[in-house]
């Protein structure tokens, strides 16, 4: 009885520890580690990632954006002939793991926000690059026509 009672208890042990053994990553989209697996491609990431950012930062490239072209108006308006001018985002594919990452960082009315996603795509497919910026620019490109300033 007891060698049973051993048995199954040390079976228990065996089964359920691979379970806590492992660390799970959280992908949360601090790191390019932790960057966030897009689902879409081409002109639908881009969207993808956006609400990503809203629903994680509450505040995206395209509003960052918006509130740099208020800041520059206010700018005028008040005479400054001078100063710097800026977007309030910026983007970079990076390699990482074989794989390439879209990174954003952007200014947001509580700081800068950095934020990974990992494209699953490989590295070793040709353009990829090259398509990936021309889809994101022509998309951000399209929202900062949109809009509307009061």
């Amino acid at each position: 009885m007891r060698t049973r009672a051993r048995l199954l208890i040390a079976t228990i042990v065996l089964v359920v520890t691979p379970c806590y053994g492992t660390k799970t990553v959280v992908r949360d989209g601090s790191s390019m580690e932790k960057a966030i697996p897009l689902k879409q491609r081409g002109s639908k990431a881009v969207e993808e990632e956006m609400t990503w950012m809203m629903k994680l930062c509450h505040y995206t490239p395209v509003l960052a954006s918006k509130a740099g072209m208020i800041d520059t108006i206010r700018k005028v308006k008040a005479g400054k002939r001078h100063f710097e001018r800026s977007l309030g985002w910026e983007h970079a594919t990076l390699e990482h793991a074989g794989q390439w990452c879209s990174y954003w960082s952007f200014l947001t009315p509580h700081g800068q926000k950095k934020i990974y996603f990992d494209t699953g795509v490989s590295i070793n497919t040709p353009g990829e690059v090259r398509r990936q910026e021309s889809v994101r620019a022509q998309y951000m490109a399209r929202m900062i026509d949109s809009l509307k300033l009061q």
